[in-house]
């Protein structure tokens, strides 16, 4: 057995190809290890990985005997019980897996705070990532740094964009369905008031003029702010607009 990388696949195999030099009677059987992945900003970029194997082609002469193969029966499959006794999950047993959970984001959490720092460094800001709340699917990280303004970046973006990094990291690294927030200043405290504004605002726009307002991209927890805060009135519906890290809210009038 012989392992081949590549940026792609086909790099790998045509690797392969070149250093095994398979005659004509032979012929190269791959097996795909790995899939590449490009990664995002460093976190999990990896090469392709396929093993290659020589092997003779045979030469396989049709039978006059042979019939045609019939299709194989699926197998008969009981569908299982909801109700089973045996599908429930033990209290101690999720108390376990909760415990278990709660020690791989406090690990990976500390991991994060060293990117985080990493990162911030690189882009030349001077940066300290302490955590300020840690549950098994909810972590708070506040950026203490003299530089509040380029941590936040214009309209929050960049503040943004480094959370989003960090639920991608958190998830990567085997500590899935964490909720990350990134915060620096007391910012989204801040942001949420200047949200509950514009939604306000736009409200009333839409009702003077009868056509909907389409809002700048903002981050999931803004728009499901907006959602909730409009839910109620009986003027004007929500939804949201586009893919992240695009995605936006729509202030439309009522039917």
């Amino acid at each position: 057995m012989a392992v081949f990388t590549g940026t792609t696949i086909e790099e790998a195999k045509e690797k392969a190809r070149v250093q095994l030099k398979p005659t004509v009677n032979q012929t190269i059987e791959f097996t795909v290890f790995q899939q590449p992945r490009h990664g995002f900003l460093g976190i999990g970029r990896r090469q392709a990985q396929v093993d290659a194997v020589i092997k003779d082609k045979e030469i396989t002469m049709p039978s006059l005997e042979e019939k045609d193969e019939q299709p194989a029966k699926e197998s008969e499959q009981k569908p299982t019980s909801l109700n089973s006794a045996e599908d429930e999950l033990d209290p101690a047993e999720i108390k376990r897996r909760q415990q278990a959970n709660l020690k791989k984001v406090q690990a990976t959490s500390k991991e994060l705070i060293k990117y985080l720092t990493t990162v911030f460094k690189e882009l030349g800001i001077a940066v300290e990532p302490r955590i300020i709340n840690l549950e098994a699917h909810d972590l708070k990280i506040d950026l203490q740094t003299e530089e509040n303004g380029r941590v936040i970046g214009k309209y929050g973006r960049r503040i943004n964009a480094m959370e989003q990094l960090s639920n991608i990291f958190m998830d990567y690294h085997g500590a899935a369905k964490v909720n990350v927030e990134l915060d620096a200043s007391n910012y989204r405290e801040r942001r949420q008031e200047a949200v509950h504004n514009m939604a306000q605002k736009a409200a009333m726009e839409v009702v003077a003029s009868g056509k909907a307002v389409f809002m700048d991209p903002m981050p999931a927890r803004e728009r499901k702010q907006i959602h909730h805060e409009l839910e109620n009135n009986h003027h004007v519906k929500t939804y949201s607009h586009g893919r992240e890290p695009y995605r936006s809210i729509v202030i439309a009038p009522k039917d």
